[in-house]
């Protein structure tokens, strides 16, 4: 039968992964965040938009293309005013200057 993949393991114990990831976002540990927002079947809004914002902390080369989805998710989800919208794109822009 063998062990079931890390995304099985992750929802055995319901919000595990809730719990998990929001230390590995408040502490910026990258690699933590990443890995269990990866097993979970939807990230919230708002913990998508703080892995974005650890990404352009950690400079990591995934950050811009992470930051044009998470503006796509924004614009899909949320109703969002043209201020409000513009608020988020200059967080994200500030983040990570070019």
């Amino acid at each position: 039968m063998g062990w079931p993949r890390a995304s099985q393991r992750t929802y055995a114990c319901g919000g595990c992964s809730y719990a998990v990831l929001h230390p590995g976002l408040k502490n910026g540990n990258l690699w933590v965040a990443e890995t269990v927002a990866r097993d979970m079947p939807h990230v919230p809004l708002e913990d998508a938009l703080e892995l974005v914002y650890l990404y352009a902390e950690k400079e990591s080369p995934k950050y811009e293309r992470a930051a044009m989805n998470i503006l796509r998710r924004y614009l899909d989800e949320k109703e969002l005013t043209l201020k409000n919208f513009a608020k988020v794109v200059r967080s994200l822009k500030e983040r990570r200057p070019d």
